[in-house]
């Protein structure tokens, strides 16, 4: 796998990441934004499972998770700055890190066009998960705390995330299950 450029590439935590879920807790796993405007902090506020580890890849230790989700825009530049990440990922530069894959989020309503659908099947090779979040004019409209959060863990979901963004994280939540990357649980086996 040959590595993208040192410019393209998303710096390597070397301490443990300090951010927490919205709910304050240890996360079951990372958002990793290709590039900024990808839509990870929309994600974090309404995923009650997974943090924003602020463009870096996180430094997975025995109380923090190694499984990262990448985030991009449905653009040429932000599906080009997630290759780049999984190349480097791939190139083994993403420190101790797994990625579980990429979600990619609308940059318009309706379907995505010819050059998006292409750039998805290229990139799209070098994972094994590919979600979609469509687009969602009432993020627009209206501030983020008006929208709820999902708690999979509490077998509850606020009927105000919408329907794709809590199937995403309900897959990706099965993804955490079968990798056992439950940092809390880790913690309480260790002591």
């Amino acid at each position: 796998m040959v590595a993208p450029p040192v410019s393209q590439r998303a710096r390597v935590l070397t301490e443990p990441c300090s951010a927490q879920t919205a709910d304050g807790k240890v996360p079951l796993f990372w958002l990793l934004g290709a590039h900024g405007g990808a839509g990870v902090s929309t994600l974090a506020w309404m995923w009650s499972d997974a943090a924003d580890c602020a463009r870096m890849w996180p430094a997975p230790t025995a109380n923090e998770s190694k499984l990262v989700v990448l985030v991009a825009r449905e653009t040429v530049t932000g599906l080009a700055a997630a290759d780049a990440l999984l190349r480097q990922h791939h190139a083994a530069l993403a420190g101790g890190s797994q990625v579980l894959g990429l979600v990619t989020v609308a940059a318009r309503p309706g379907r995505r066009s010819t050059v998006i659908r292409r750039d998805l099947t290229l990139y799209g090779a070098l994972t094994d998960n590919i979600w979609r979040v469509r687009w969602h004019e009432e993020f627009i409209q209206q501030p983020l705390r008006v929208f709820g959060r999902s708690s999979e863990d509490l077998g509850w979901r606020d009927t105000s995330v919408p329907a794709d963004i809590a199937a995403v994280e309900h897959e990706i939540l099965t993804l955490v299950e079968q990798f056992g990357s439950d940092p809390a649980e880790e913690e309480g086996r260790s002591s």
